[in-house]
């Protein structure tokens, strides 16, 4: 099920799921924000072959989201 946070103005939407071949978890999800009148949403995905529990994968897209939108704003 997708997962939805706010940062900064921002609505970051992700799920986590686990590779059934590699066994390793990751995330993936959108960013989404409104400015000047439009909607913007920008697609995602955390790291592969990295995360051995979901906790890990869910902490780890969420630090790339959020640093994401702190390059884009400062």
């Amino acid at each position: 099920m997708a997962e939805a946070h706010q940062y900064r103005g921002h609505t970051i939407r992700f799920a986590v799921q686990r590779s059934p071949i590699t066994l390793y978890w990751r995330a993936r999800g959108t960013i989404e924000y409104a400015e000047a009148g439009r909607f913007w949403t920008f697609i995602i995905s955390g790291a592969r072959d990295t995360f051995t529990t979901e906790a890990e994968a869910r902490l780890g897209f969420l630090q790339q989201a959020e640093k994401w939108i702190d390059d884009r704003l400062d």
